[in-house]
């Protein structure tokens, strides 16, 4: 039985009235062959949506579904990444129901969903099962993908050293060589918040070269080609080489330009929305606040990046606001933050840093106060 499929069994017979499985998929929506799978451990996980109507269909969270209770009212903090650690270091390869394709991408499009939304606590435990099912695949691009993705969620989680065992894990299995050069700009963006800043920028900038499009490449190999170029700049402004980093994203403005729109191939974002982003976090690191906020009006207003990304922009610009004392700006852009994405700006050490910094003002404003509190900022 997995470990999804055990929960659904404990929360079905332990409650009261105790369901039946026919009971349960009559409730949810869904068919009786997926309840009866999940708790026979031949299908180890389900689309996100049909887990959420499972979850409803028991009367408790998602989270209460995903993540292994202590008893059946409490959820540990630390969710499913015993499982996902599991997953990623295999010891014994488990055979189970060979995966169906088409569904198995609809969980990773679902999964990527629930990234760029920050819902990360969710996906420690969902991506487990979609791991493993993608292991038993004759290709292994879409474990690859899987990784990836769990690579990214365990950065945000805190888990710097398991999420380099999850980009390495999908690097070796990546076979579309774009997908690798995606796989790679993770490797180095995870290598970046290991504080590995020259290792990350050296990956980055040898893919680039690597795969740097010829005239008549597709859109997709020049934006995969941008972002790396982006991503090597990211890193080599954190590592003091403030000019290759302009120089890096000379270059990358050239490739947007060339794509003319704002792209996200394999889940990453690329385009002029991309590079003006990335200008503004190069002249935050400088310490260049007048700099950053300039060259923020180049961003698109039909800006295409996903919400995290938007997020994370914005907070450069919080940050700015508040180097150069203008404390309302930073408070509105802040709030605006929190209204767009909570889920994703409660795991980010960066806005509750900028947050902090505007609490240790004179006169810190209610609502800053508020956020605070929100946000564990003491």
């Amino acid at each position: 039985m997995s470990e999804i499929g055990q929960r659904i069994h404990e929360l079905r017979t332990e409650r009261i009235p105790r369901l039946t499985q026919h009971e349960l998929a009559e409730r949810a929506g869904v068919s009786v062959d997926v309840i009866q799978k999940l708790e026979q451990g031949r299908k180890a996980t389900a689309r996100i949506r049909t887990l959420s109507a499972i979850a409803t269909a028991l009367d408790v969270d998602l989270s209460s579904l995903l993540s292994k209770p202590t008893h059946l009212e409490t959820v540990p903090v630390d969710g499913g990444l015993l499982a996902l650690r599991r997953a990623l270091t295999p010891v014994v390869d488990e055979p189970g129901e060979p995966a169906d394709l088409e569904d198995l991408h609809a969980q990773l499009g679902e999964a990527w969903s629930a990234y760029w939304s920050g819902d990360y606590d969710l996906l420690s435990a969902f991506l487990p099962g979609v791991i493993g099912s993608s292991r038993a695949l004759p290709s292994k691009d879409l474990l690859a993908e899987a990784c990836q993705i769990a690579a990214c969620t365990l950065v945000h989680l805190g888990h710097a050293d398991l999420s380099l065992v999850a980009a390495a894990q999908g690097l070796a299995a990546a076979e579309d060589p774009l997908l690798r050069a995606a796989l790679t700009g993770t490797h180095s963006w995870v290598l970046l918040n290991q504080a590995r800043a020259a290792d990350a920028a050296v990956i980055a900038i040898r893919e680039a070269d690597e795969i740097e499009p010829r005239r008549r490449a597709p859109k997709a190999a020049i934006s995969m080609w941008g972002n790396l170029l982006v991503t090597g700049a990211t890193a080599a402004a954190r590592s003091g080489n403030e000019d290759e980093a302009r120089d890096l994203l000379q270059v990358a403005h050239g490739a947007a330009v060339r794509l003319g729109e704002d792209r996200n191939d394999y889940q990453t974002a690329f385009g002029v929305s991309q590079v003006v982003m990335q200008r503004v976090d190069v002249a935050v690191v400088a310490g260049d606040y007048v700099g950053a906020l300039d060259a923020a009006r180049d961003m698109p207003a039909d800006t295409g990046l996903p919400l995290a990304a938007r997020a994370r922009h914005q907070t450069d610009l919080a940050h700015a606001h508040v180097a150069l004392g203008h404390a309302t700006e930073a408070e509105r852009i802040l709030l605006d933050i929190e209204r767009m994405a909570p889920r994703w700006m409660r795991y980010q050490v960066f806005p509750r840093t900028v947050v902090g910094e505007l609490l240790s003002t004179r006169k810190p404003t209610i609502a800053i106060k508020s956020l605070a509190r929100r946000l564990g900022v003491e």
